[in-house]
């Protein structure tokens, strides 16, 4: 006789789920008496007490699985209704449309943006589609100021642009020099003593583990090969995933990374294995019928195919994110190891990506990118303009420029913040192209778009810990204490934020960069690896109270990038000029300056009071000007030259100390940066507040998902939190409650943001 959590699932039917735009009615009690608990792969969109958050207008619809679980005295059932989720209907209200401003040059065609920025009645603004009369694309036969008319997409409210038809069209440069440079990958690499290089040193362990066939799987699959008996990939790159194969070129940027951090051999024979049978795979699809030459993915191009039509995620997922992680880790094994054969095999790729792509309609192109999810390409333009560096071959620097995204780059470039709304790591990246277009061809508008991007995320957009969005996506400027949940800062978003601070520093030589860079490096990127040597990375930190840092080591986007997370840390330890050496952040390290034929090494001890630092110099003897930074959270004091009182001078904007000499083998340069506690509040709720201890962002350990109550009103703050041991180690005085910095964390529940 069937049990009663048998009947009930069996009968209970729950609604429509083909087409849902309206919560759901679960029930938690079925008619045959069986208790039903609820669970949801996505509660982003349904929640397990039926809450349904349709997707915006523009996103697409959304599939989750809600599973249902019968339990009765004699078991328990379990049952699964896939649930398909309308996508909101585009109800904005405008409140003002901005006037678009383009320069035409006469009688050629020129493109008119593929977006306007609306300001909408809600105090929103966005970045939104527009329909111009006569189209997007137009050619002038009269010089001066033309008018075109056209309309917001989906709406009736009116749009202008007013076209400037010049004689010749010339971009407007700009210098591409930088104001300091970085040091070569490998230069500068980090030394035992600190939580970075025991990170550094878990995730090496790991990448000796991986077996190189398993990750070589789905291109052999689809190149028709023998698999060698691998076992199949799993998670996002199982072979029935959509995004198969990005994990592959994630693990080649890592090997490559690996190997200039740390110079260990073994790295180098894994990647030059692996780029030897992905080129071999390369080789095998050029002969399956109907495919491209030089295509090299893990699964066949229909998706590139589909997309063109404008198939909608989750019946695409973003071909070409996945192509640019296999392009560029191709890239990364030709820089870290000169490998030849494995730029000619990303030569191989580019020509297919320029050849598909420029027989496309800018109309289209443009169409694809903003399509959320499924054209979100990675950091294309950045590969692409890479392979143009290193081959010069003008069609790659060509293909990077028809990634321009106008949904992103129109409002980027005047400064205007529509980043509500939107996702966040699909974009990041393609900033991150754009820095690198402006290096090659030193149009203005691509650094203008690189530098207002960085502004207005990190100035209205990041927590404390530097990370930023919730559950993936943007909300409202300066909106932190109101979006502090289980899925806040996704790791991939920091990954690529610190690699776009590190570029733009460069050219920028800002000092609040390099606190932002420092902050994301310790707080979010360090403190979202786990510790036992697994490979595994958490997608989302959670910054809502009583949650714990969850480790996914199931091939997704974070789990990628995480990989080559590892070995990135002393890339921004270091800066220089020709005659100026910058200490920018403080870890235990060392750098070769083979220009100047001079090493120093960084020594940094910790304990109760702060860091004692201590720069010793070896080699040729050279004068030049040392830089050490002045960080916001401490002043340094005691400054010793080989041992004497040393006068220092001060930067004009205070951030810098400065001493200029001629350095000789033996020198040593010694200071000590003294920490405190202090609060830091939400922006937008000044009784929400992060605690800091130097450089690190302070978590408290309870499983409380109340917030905890500091009680700093009353009292100051060295008294709430009372040391209990050498470093950031404290107790809240009169509860007990442990408080550690996040980064130093793994499965303990805990508090970030708490109450004053």
């Amino acid at each position: 006789m069937a049990s009663a959590a048998e009947l009930d699932a069996e009968q209970l039917y729950v609604a429509n789920l083909n087409t849902v735009e309206f919560d759901l009615d679960l029930p938690t009690r079925g008619a045959n008496g069986s208790s039903i608990s609820w669970s949801s792969d996505n509660e982003r969109f349904v929640r397990p007490d039926g809450t349904v958050t349709q997707p915006r207008y523009g996103m697409g619809p959304r599939d989750v699985r809600l599973t249902a679980t019968f339990s009765c005295p004699e078991g328990t059932v379990t049952r699964t209704y896939p649930v398909h989720i309308l996508e909101a209907k585009n109800d904005i209200v405008v409140e003002h449309v901005h006037e678009a401003r383009v320069r035409a040059e006469l009688g050629r065609p020129c493109w008119l943006p593929a977006v306007v920025i609306v300001d909408t009645a809600d105090g929103r603004v966005v970045s939104h589609p527009v329909e111009w009369d006569g189209g997007i694309e137009q050619t002038f036969a009269e010089l001066g100021e033309r008018h075109v008319a056209g309309h917001v997409a989906g709406t009736t409210y009116p749009a202008e642009a007013t076209v400037e038809v010049v004689a010749r069209l010339e971009p407007e440069l700009a210098p591409t020099g930088c104001a300091v440079d970085s040091f070569d990958p490998g230069a500068a690499r980090l030394d035992a003593g600190s939580e970075f290089f025991d990170q550094q040193q878990r995730s090496l362990a790991f990448l000796l583990s991986v077996d190189d066939d398993q990750m070589l799987y789905n291109f052999r699959a689809t190149a028709g090969l023998d698999t060698l008996g691998a076992p199949q990939m799993v998670g996002w790159d199982a072979p029935e995933c959509l995004l198969r194969g990005h994990t592959t070129g994630h693990y080649l940027s890592a090997l490559a990374r690996c190997y200039l951090a740390t110079g260990d051999v073994r790295v180098r024979e894994k990647a030059a294995y692996l780029v030897a049978s992905l080129a071999a795979c390369q080789r095998a699809l050029e002969r399956v019928p109907g495919v491209h030459a030089g295509y090299l993915m893990g699964f066949p191009e229909e998706q590139f195919d589909r997309l063109e039509r404008y198939v909608r995620y989750p019946e695409v997922w973003a071909p070409y994110y996945t192509f640019h992680k296999v392009l560029a880790g191709l890239l990364d094994c030709y820089d870290a190891f000169g490998d030849g054969l494995a730029l000619e095999v990303a030569e191989g790729m580019g020509a297919w990506a320029h050849e598909r792509l420029s027989r496309l309609s800018h109309e289209k192109l443009t169409t694809m990118w903003g399509i959320y999810i499924a054209g979100e390409f990675g950091g294309m333009n950045d590969a692409l303009a890479r392979l143009y560096e290193r081959t010069g071959r003008h069609e790659f620097i060509d293909a990077a420029r028809l990634f321009d995204n106008d949904k992103l780059f129109v409002p980027m470039e005047q400064g205007v913040d529509t980043l509500e709304d939107v996702h966040a790591n699909q974009h990041i990246p393609q900033v991150i192209g754009a820095l690198r277009l402006f290096e090659d061809t030193g149009e203005r508008r691509y650094l203008d778009i690189a530098r207002n991007f960085w502004d207005i995320v990190v100035g209205a957009h990041v927590y404390a810990i530097g990370g930023t969005g919730e559950s993936e996506m943007w909300h409202h400027p300066n909106r932190v204490a109101r979006q502090l949940s289980e899925h806040t800062a996704e790791s991939c978003c920091s990954y690529n934020m610190v690699k776009l601070t590190r570029g733009l520093y460069r050219h920028e030589r800002r000092p609040e960069m390099l606190d932002y860079y420092e902050r994301t490096m310790l707080n979010h990127v360090l403190a979202s690896g786990d510790k036992h040597a697994r490979g595994a990375r958490t997608y989302f930190m959670p910054l809502a109270p009583g949650f714990h840092k969850e480790f996914d080591d199931e091939n997704s986007c974070c789990h990628g990038t995480g990989l080559e997370d590892d070995f990135m840390y002393a890339d921004g330890v270091y800066y220089h000029t020709d005659n100026e050496l910058e200490v920018a952040l403080f870890v235990p390290s060392h750098v070769d300056w083979e220009e100047r034929g001079v090493a120093v090494w960084q020594r940094v001890e910790q304990d109760r009071r702060g860091f004692r630092v201590v720069l010793s110099f070896a080699g040729t003897d050279s004068r030049f000007r040392l830089r050490v930074r002045r960080p916001l959270w401490a002043d340094p004091e005691g400054l010793l030259l080989d041992g004497e009182p040393a006068k220092v001078a001060t930067t004009r904007d205070g951030r810098w100390l400065e001493l200029e000499r001629t350095w000789h083998d033996g020198d040593s340069l010694e200071f000590r940066l003294p920490c405190s506690s202090r609060l830091e509040a939400a922006p937008d709720d000044p009784d929400k507040v992060v605690v800091c201890w130097g450089p690190y962002v302070l978590a408290f350990l309870t499983p409380s998902s109340d917030f905890l109550r500091l009680g700093t009103d009353e009292r100051p703050l060295d008294e709430v939190l009372v040391q209990d041991g050498d470093g950031p180690s404290f107790v809240v005085a009169g509860t007990g409650t442990r408080v550690r910095p996040l980064c130093m964390l793994e499965g303990e529940d805990y508090q970030v943001y708490v109450r004053r």
